[in-house]
């Protein structure tokens, strides 16, 4: 029988928004794609030893523990909450993520709701698999945007996706930039519009707002392409990638 570790009371979503945005600056990419790959993870339950293979985290398992409890820190010392403690006092930080389910043979984190409605609203998942939302990574000479090292931005998060999302798509078309699928063209009205807009420099290797120009630093890809891009703990460039898919092609001709 499962031992289920849970918080009286979770925080809402928008306190995991403010605390979120006040931390922004201080998230490190291993953290951000932790949450980012639970998110995405069936019924958004994973155990520590699956993100590890997943994010090909060097450290294993220890690091992904230690990450995933350090960002929970952050987050209750930002807003001032106080999760549930050890009988010796020391507090579950990872438990502001997620429920625990001990098990026989795992430990499971299930991820709250409340901070799956957050990481949607501040734009760092696509809530639906394929949808037209940016991922994280993602924003006229006479319109400009700005964001940070993971999501400080200076202007409404969803504006500035929509319309830099519109901007990129505009100059390059729904085409995917990286293998030249294009759903419209394969399904027809149901595949019309659907594309991904990729961010070609990270924002983890930004660490002050910067000015973003819709056409030359987005490309569109499909959600496929865009998945591989970020199978690594170092995202792939969009010639690397590319690279990747002549070779496969090359070598079953």
């Amino acid at each position: 029988m499962a031992r289920i570790y849970k918080l009286s009371k979770v925080p809402s979503s928008s306190e995991y928004i403010t605390g979120l945005n006040a931390i922004s600056d201080r998230i490190n990419d291993t953290q951000i794609r932790l949450l980012q790959e639970q998110y995405y993870s069936p019924n958004r339950t994973v155990t520590s030893t699956q993100l590890a293979k997943l994010l090909s985290i060097k450290g294993g398992v220890p690091t992904v523990n230690s990450q995933y409890g350090k960002l929970g820190r952050l987050f209750c010392d930002a807003i001032g909450f106080e999760p549930r403690h050890y009988i010796n006092d020391k507090y579950y930080w990872w438990s502001v993520w997620s429920i625990g389910h001990a098990t026989q043979h795992n430990f499971l984190w299930e991820m709250h709701s409340e901070v799956a409605e957050a990481l949607e609203f501040l734009g760092w998942v696509s809530k639906e698999a394929g949808s037209d939302a940016i991922f994280p990574d993602e924003v006229s000479p006479q319109e400009r945007f700005y964001e940070g090292a993971v999501h400080k931005v200076s202007v409404n998060a969803y504006e500035r996706d929509r319309k830099a999302r519109e901007k990129c798509i505009s100059h390059y078309g729904y085409s995917c930039y990286v293998c030249g699928f294009n759903f419209g063209e394969v399904f027809g009205k149901l595949g019309e519009g659907l594309i991904h807009v990729h961010h070609l420099r990270p924002l983890s290797e930004i660490g002050q707002e910067y000015e973003i120009d819709p056409i030359k630093d987005l490309r569109p890809v499909c959600p496929n392409c865009h998945a591989m891009i970020h199978r690594r703990l170092i995202p792939l460039t969009i010639e690397e990638l590319k690279a990747l898919v002549q070779q496969s092609k090359n070598q079953t001709t």
